[in-house]
């Protein structure tokens, strides 16, 4: 049985109950590093790059700097090593899939470690998540209104916090798709990436966050990834899913998300708020 991490408040008490449970994983990370290096992030000497993605942190995403704070001192680990670590996850491309009306499906694929969350942000709308042990935005989620996002994968500026980020306030603030993507088209983050959308409806979008960032559209009610052109082997898995969310899970390797009951499924397990 997955274990679900229960998160719930102001962000820093997000970042505290996701840290809470987090610890052990992060701090067996954190102490592969060399024993300079630990030193280093628990005074604060990060190299220039890890001080220029903190500031841009908390002047883009500051409920996000102020979760991994919380996250850092209930784990037990420095918050300068959290930040250096969103440096490291822009990694191998996985599948992702948008499958509009009537499937109403959303999913993608899982690489490296990862947690199974609820967050409860308070005054803002609960959700669902897979997420990182150590990073406030999830990979994948959907929240109580049905509105469901993941993170496509994309290199971006080490120095700058990246777009994908986004994520986070996509399911926190909106209920409906266009307001969703309105917001992802002029808030600030680096280029790299995307995220994949859908609402309640079973309406489907994409945002590519590269230097000029585009919405795009599903063509036969598909969006896979990579946007420009999914692979033989994914489209003719995609077609034996049929509305079958755990089915598109397993064609993806990892989290896949119903809209209309607010269900994520992975490993074959079924979650909701």
């Amino acid at each position: 049985m997955i274990p679900i991490v229960e998160c719930e408040g102001a962000p820093r008490d997000l970042g505290r109950d996701q840290g809470a449970v987090c610890c052990t994983a992060l701090a067996a990370r954190f102490a592969r590093a060399s024993r300079l290096a630990r030193w280093r992030n628990w005074l604060g000497l990060v190299d220039p790059e890890a001080r220029e993605l903190d500031c841009s942190l908390w002047r883009s995403f500051p409920h996000q700097a102020e979760s991994l704070r919380g996250l850092g001192a209930a784990a037990g680990v420095p918050a300068a090593w959290l930040v250096s670590e969103l440096t490291r996850l822009r990694a191998d491309a996985v599948p992702a899939a948008a499958l509009e009306r009537p499937s109403g499906l959303l999913g993608r694929g899982l690489d490296g470690a990862w947690i199974l969350r609820r967050s409860r942000p308070q005054g803002l709308f609960a959700s669902v998540e897979v997420a990182r042990h150590g990073v406030a935005a999830p990979l994948v989620g959907v929240n109580e209104r049905g509105l469901a996002a993941a993170v496509l994968p994309g290199r971006s500026d080490r120095r700058v916090a990246p777009a994908w980020l986004l994520v986070q306030d996509c399911l926190q603030r909106f209920e409906s798709l266009e307001p969703a993507l309105d917001w992802c088209r002029v808030r600030p983050g680096g280029s790299g990436g995307g995220l994949l959308l859908m609402d309640a409806s079973g309406a489907a979008a994409a945002v590519s966050f590269e230097v000029e960032r585009r919405v795009l559209r599903p063509r036969a009610g598909r969006l896979l990834q990579p946007l420009d052109a999914g692979s033989e082997a994914l489209e003719s898995s995609l077609a034996a899913c049929a509305g079958d969310v755990a089915a598109l899970a397993k064609a993806l390797g990892g989290a896949a998300i119903d809209v209309a009951s607010r269900t994520l499924c992975v490993d074959g397990e079924r979650f909701s708020l």
